[in-house]
């Protein structure tokens, strides 16, 4: 899992890397891009670094909450090969120089409790 502040102004998220156990040319260089969710491309950006590594950021601050980005990586085979992913990136609060992720629950999660809360207080009818 990766953490990022939601006021920060570091937008690099994370570095990721591909590692495929292949005998060449079935490796690197690996192709990692953002999945097919239509909005993806306003929020992040992936930077190839080299043949195996990318830099995912973020294109604008994001309120703090659990955001899962999908991914799809291809190795360099022919035909290529490709493999989805999801990198959990969890948005947090940061105030001097401390990060704190302790309510950046996703919105599944509020929503689970406030159903349990609604069913518990009919039972109690």
């Amino acid at each position: 899992m990766a953490r990022v502040c939601e006021d920060a102004k570091d937008m690099n998220v994370v570095v990721i890397g591909g590692r495929d156990k292949d005998i060449h040319p079935n490796t690197d260089p690996f192709k990692i891009e953002l999945g097919k969710q239509p909005g993806l491309e306003k929020t992040w950006k992936i930077s190839r670094i080299n043949d195996t590594h990318s830099q995912i950021m973020l294109l604008h601050s994001l309120k703090k909450a659990n955001y899962n980005l999908p991914l799809v990586l291809t190795d360099s085979g022919i035909p290529p090969i490709s493999n989805n992913t999801e990198i959990k990136v969890q948005v947090c609060t940061c105030k001097k120089n401390r990060m704190d992720c302790s309510h950046a629950g996703s919105i599944q999660t509020n929503l689970l409790l406030l159903l349990g809360l609604v069913l518990l207080s009919i039972l109690c009818l």
